[in-house]
């Protein structure tokens, strides 16, 4: 897992971050998504989100502007990907 983008609120409190890794199958890059908060030891990783890199960052940067948390970004990833 290689980080291509990261952002951090509230001291590091919430800490959003995209990574690179390669997929077993095809061996193309696909990139994943992890938010933690590392105040309550809470932290959801989405492996294999896109194979877009510009999606993931795009998608982290609508996580961090609202502000969310570990336990509802599968749901708002899920949406994110059928809009």
């Amino acid at each position: 897992m290689k980080t291509i983008y990261n952002e951090c609120l509230g001291n590091t409190e919430l800490i959003y971050t995209a990574f690179s890794e390669t997929d077993e199958e095809t061996k193309q890059n696909v990139y994943g998504i992890m938010v933690k908060d590392t105040h309550s030891h809470r932290e959801t990783i989405l492996h294999s989100f896109t194979t877009k890199r510009d999606q993931a960052i795009d998608f982290i940067e609508t996580l961090v502007r609202n502000i969310v948390e570990p336990d509802f970004v599968s749901e708002i990833a899920e949406d994110y990907i059928l809009a």
